[in-house]
């Protein structure tokens, strides 16, 4: 872990036994990351493959992918379950495998430790938890496919702790080693390559009371906000005939694989998405590719989910 912070509000949900590790037993992310092989046993997967499954567990829960990889690669940034000589995955504080979890009651522990598809899914399914949890502020009017509206709950996947407070609150400087904040910004570099900066909170010091010296829980005195800046849906929820337009210069490739040939568009261009989205080998690309086509079909191939929207820029990007 980056931060050496016990996950205090997984550990929670799983002390109350919220959460039953057998429901995983009948996955379908197995079956739709099929096509890139099979998970051998102590091995761990190909990038790809692990892209896949981090994506659709992420999808079945109705939570973005970009927070869920964001989240994964802030745990373990390398995406591994296992060691090179086949031993899972263990952190100091014992979390175990590629989601870091530690285990409670509710959850196999060997699964944990050996099955990289339920460790993901038993991740995924405690991040949606804290989604749930009524004592963590929320967005007005933003729905689970915002990314910004993820905010607490990621913080509270780690702990809602002094230390991941979004404010210091000696100064009211932002806290940008909070892991919420780490995350955030990995979100911006591996689903946005840097291109798009996500909406912030209007926060106040006095929008969290706690003892900077005491290992006890943030209240948050303000459980509902409005953002002025533009928040962003999910990119992950496009089908076949959806229009999008593009944040910034992009390529459309003829091949996912390589940029030779690809001809570049420019910002705010009409696209029109002709089937489901793809993924690349390379372990820098965390995000996906999507088929498209201009809206007069005259070019054609794939673009990079990290420059498509599905609303026109407010002002072009710097």
């Amino acid at each position: 872990m980056k931060i050496p912070l016990m996950k205090v509000g997984a550990l929670t949900c799983l002390t109350l036994g919220l959460f039953n590790g057998q429901a995983f037993a009948e996955s379908g992310i197995s079956n739709a990351c099929s096509s890139f092989g099979e998970i051998q046993p102590n091995g761990n997967p190909t990038h790809k493959q692990i892209n896949c499954l981090l994506t659709n567990a992420a999808i079945e829960a109705e939570i973005p992918p970009e927070v869920v990889k964001a989240v994964a690669t802030q745990e373990n940034g390398d995406w591994r379950q296992f060691n090179e000589d086949g031993t899972p995955v263990k952190s100091d504080d014992g979390g175990i495998g590629l989601m870091q979890l530690t285990n409670k009651s509710g959850y196999d522990q060997k699964k944990l430790e050996n099955d990289i598809v339920y460790n993901i899914e038993a991740g995924v399914e405690v991040l949606s938890g804290m989604y749930s949890r009524r004592d963590l502020p929320k967005i007005k009017d933003a729905g689970r496919r915002v990314i910004e509206n993820w905010y607490f709950p990621v913080m509270a996947y780690n702990g809602t702790k002094p230390v991941n407070s979004p404010l210091y609150q000696e100064n009211g400087k932002i806290n940008v080693n909070a892991y919420q904040e780490e995350v955030f910004a990995e979100i911006e570099n591996q689903s946005y390559l840097n291109d798009t900066k996500l909406a912030k909170y209007p926060f106040k010091t006095s929008d969290f009371q706690y003892d900077r010296d005491s290992t006890g829980n943030i209240i948050f005195t303000n459980l509902v906000y409005t953002l002025t800046e533009q928040t962003h849906d999910s990119v992950y929820w496009f089908k076949a005939g959806d229009k999008v337009v593009t944040t910034s210069s992009a390529n459309i490739r003829k091949e996912i694989s390589t940029t030779a040939g690809a001809v570049s568009v420019p910002p705010n261009t009409s696209l029109i998405i002709t089937g489901n989205f793809n993924y690349h080998e390379s372990k820098g690309n965390k995000f996906v590719f999507y088929p498209v086509q201009t809206e007069d079909g005259k070019i054609k191939g794939y673009v990079s989910s990290a420059y498509i929207s599905n609303r026109l820029s407010i002002v072009a990007p710097i």
